[in-house]
């Protein structure tokens, strides 16, 4: 069995910076789902960024 503290040691790490309006934004969204800033970037902003791309890309491929 894999501890978790070797699973997330492994997994790969980036750090970003927010303008203050924009952190308080996401402040007042997070505080309103009952949850951190962080979590609501993991469990909302990237997945629906990551979707945007991916119908983006294939909106691109459309035009081909």
């Amino acid at each position: 069995m894999i501890s978790r503290e070797i699973v997330v040691s492994r997994l790969p790490k980036f750090m970003q910076t927010l303008d203050d309006l924009i952190y308080r934004e996401l402040e007042k969204i997070a505080k309103r789902r009952g949850i951190t800033i962080q979590e609501l970037i993991r469990a909302v902003i990237v997945p629906e960024w990551i979707n945007g791309l991916n119908g983006a890309s294939n909106k691109l491929n459309d035009w081909r």
